[in-house]
């Protein structure tokens, strides 16, 4: 049986405000791609379908249309909550995607059967049995165990126990004693984290060691990070990362899924096929408006953030005129320096708390702070009512 993993679509998240729906239809499109030319029979998708609880309707209907056209009688798909989805909401359609040998595990439901040549045969809230002719599969599947849905209280168990518990859980109904994967949204001990993989819960996510995952699972599809790693090549417990590069720490990150032929010999032929269709994100740094314009010219594919670096404020004219006539670049930060040696420049014990805030206004904006605001900050600084 062969299988493609991959998580982290974030379907309708924004970088800066701009929308990239038509970035993640092409490597969607591009995910259908590689599961046809790969003959893939199993497709994991490890959580965080869509960037928020309440997807936009064009978000959704991306979903759907991609599920329509990555699954088949021949191909099944089984999907997982993430922390950035409502679980229920994303598996209220489980009864009718079965029908499409699709199976959504939100924490709750228990999907229905369905396929034909590659079928579901057995499921539960915690599992699902695929098989393919002779070949037969086990998934434990655990949606992001957030410390809510866990129901966590004082004199219970803590958060690694409970999840540990949790996992083991999942494979209890591996009564054939199956060759077993785990689908699950978790983060790992030893996993490297960006900006871009924020926490809706109050209180972030808490780490897990390694022994949370059951030794005799024989590979683990893993969301939640961006970075495309492997916390055990040995135990092929893996993050495919996202499929896209969302934020700008995610600079030179190249994104992919993973395909793998799994069976009762264990993982063999594990490649990693890299996903091309969404715009690179770069960093790039300018030394005055002239060379910016050269730089984002040269960069007219990718999403730019751009630090430029003057000796003057930037003109309001300069400022709508790289936004407006750019649309590459997504934001950008002044940088200003002197002209003069810095050591003449006073030191930031020196300065008063109006030059202070003088100086981190500019520093912020790339001009003089506005009377107004000047007046408004000394009031508050004496605790006069603004």
């Amino acid at each position: 049986m062969k299988v493609l993993h991959t998580s982290d679509w974030h379907i309708g998240k924004k970088l800066n405000g701009r929308l990239r729906l038509d970035e993640q239809k092409q490597t969607l499109m591009q995910i259908c791609s590689i599961a046809e030319q790969e003959s893939v029979d199993l497709v994991l998708v490890a959580g965080d379908i869509f960037d928020t609880y309440t997807p936009s309707a064009e978000a959704e209907q991306l979903f759907f249309e991609c599920l329509k056209n990555i699954a088949s009688p021949s191909r099944a798909v089984v999907v997982i909550s993430g922390n950035h989805d409502d679980s229920v909401r994303l598996s209220a359609s489980h009864f009718i995607a079965s029908n499409h040998n699709v199976y959504i595990f939100g924490g709750e439901n228990t999907p229905p059967l369905g396929g034909e040549k590659v079928k579901a045969t057995r499921t539960g809230k915690n599992f699902i049995q695929i098989e393919k002719d002779a070949d037969k599969a086990y998934i434990g599947v655990l949606p992001y165990p957030s410390e809510q849905r866990l129901g966590e209280k004082k004199g219970d168990l803590d958060y690694t126990q409970t999840v540990k518990e949790w996992v083991d859980n999942c494979f209890c109904s591996n009564v054939e004693n199956l060759p077993s994967i785990l689908c699950s949204h978790l983060f790992l001990l030893g996993g490297e984290r960006g900006e871009s993989e924020r926490e809706i819960e109050l209180g972030g996510a808490r780490i897990l060691p390694l022994s949370v995952i059951p030794e005799g699972c024989l590979y683990t599809s893993l969301g939640h990070i961006h970075k495309r790693q492997a916390i055990s090549n040995s135990r092929n417990i893996l993050y495919s990362g996202s499929i896209m590069q969302y934020a700008f720490d995610e600079v030179g990150l190249k994104k992919s899924v993973t395909v793998f032929d799994f069976g009762k010999g264990g993982v063999s032929n594990l490649k990693i096929c890299e996903l091309n269709c969404s715009k690179e994100l770069v960093k790039l740094v300018a030394l005055g408006v002239e060379q910016a314009k050269e730089l984002l010219e040269s960069y007219a594919g990718s999403l730019v953030y751009l630090t430029l670096k003057m000796d003057r404020p930037l003109s309001e004219i300069e400022s709508k005129e790289l936004l407006g006539n750019y649309p590459q670049l997504v934001d950008y930060k002044l940088e200003s320096f002197a002209k003069n040696n810095d050591a003449n420049l006073p030191s930031r014990k020196e300065l008063n708390d109006k030059e202070l805030f003088q100086s981190y206004y500019f520093a912020k904006y790339g001009e003089e702070t506005p009377k107004e605001i000047m007046e408004l900050y000394l009031k508050a600084m004496l605790g006069e009512e603004v």
